[in-house]
């Protein structure tokens, strides 16, 4: 198996519950299930399901910083995190239990989701970013493959994702980047920019010439049509029915199982199908991203792959 290197640069302590909201009322639940939360814990945990050797790096600070890094091992994850003096955030996420209709895709599953709250990200100062950049370059001589996930936790860290895609370049590491805002914009106006990147519509927007420069493409929608532009060609792909019932970290399995699928070979096909079916696995669960390869191949033969011509 591989070895990757995932990048969460603002993780938070998530805590999960599924509860029937109601505001304005007291609502009383066995416990809150704490979960290390963030894109790229998720998309370690899943690729550690799958046998894989990954590392977590990232900003961590506090006693939630402690927990994640308990968190983090016991998903068989290893932490390789930058020590701040900040706080990591706090997030609460509540799941409704009662079931939706069936759907006939995804998207028109049940309308109303899960209900989050969390905190902003912990300000960053410069030495943390420098260390944390240092850390990644001492790493990356024994990584296959690199996946910076999600958003940045301060203004200042705004061209974080450009650095760390210029550090992997000189190493010869493939890096993968599914972020947003103002640090994913930096990273495509680099000089190295992603091998790979995976917004959904409104992170492409209207105007989606300056997404050309990334190697691959892999856009999505919700749990609807997916849209991918790989140097093998371009692909419509249609994830599996499935009740949904909470989509959140689905496109972190999304990246994780497609990551899983090209590291062990499989062709270009196999590996889109391998990958929705994981999204489409993990929203049909009221945790975040833990699913595992049995809850992935039950759906494969669902997922309908055509290439454009």
């Amino acid at each position: 198996m591989a070895t990757i290197l995932t990048i969460t640069a603002n993780p938070l302590l998530d805590h999960l519950a599924e509860v029937a909201l109601t505001i304005g009322r007291v609502h009383r639940i066995k416990r809150f299930a704490p979960a290390a939360g963030g894109k790229g814990l998720n998309v370690a945990r899943v690729l550690a399901r799958h046998g894989h050797r990954v590392l977590a790096a990232g900003f961590l600070g506090g006693s939630a910083g402690e927990q994640i890094i308990d968190l983090v091992r016991a998903d068989g994850v290893e932490p390789s995190f930058t020590p701040i003096s900040g706080n990591t955030r706090v997030g609460f996420l509540l799941t409704d239990p009662t079931p939706g209709p069936h759907p006939t895709t995804r998207k028109k599953s049940k309308p109303s989701g899960p209900t989050a709250v969390m905190e902003n990200g912990p300000d960053i100062s410069a030495g943390e970013i420098a260390a944390l950049i240092a850390g990644v370059r001492e790493r990356l001589r024994h990584v296959d493959l690199v996946i910076i996930s999600g958003g940045v936790p301060s203004p200042n860290c705004v061209e974080l994702y450009r650095l760390l895609l210029d550090v992997c370049a000189v190493a010869q590491v493939t890096c993968w980047v599914d972020g947003y805002g103002p640090a994913m914009d930096a990273a495509l106006a680099g000089v190295h920019p992603p091998a790979l990147v995976k917004p959904n519509r409104d992170e492409y927007g209207d105007d989606g010439r300056r997404w050309v420069v990334a190697g691959e493409l892999h856009l999505s929608d919700g749990g609807g049509e997916m849209n991918i532009r790989t140097p093998q060609g371009r692909f419509r792909v249609i994830p599996p029915p499935v009740h949904e019932v909470n989509p959140i970290g689905s496109g972190d399995c999304y990246v994780a199982a497609l990551a899983h699928a090209r590291l062990t070979g499989l062709d270009l096909v196999s590996q889109l199908r391998y990958a929705s079916a994981a999204g489409a696995a993990n929203a049909a669960r009221a945790d975040v991203a833990g699913i595992g390869p049995a809850d992935i191949v039950r759906l494969v033969d669902l997922v309908q792959v055509t290439k454009i011509s």
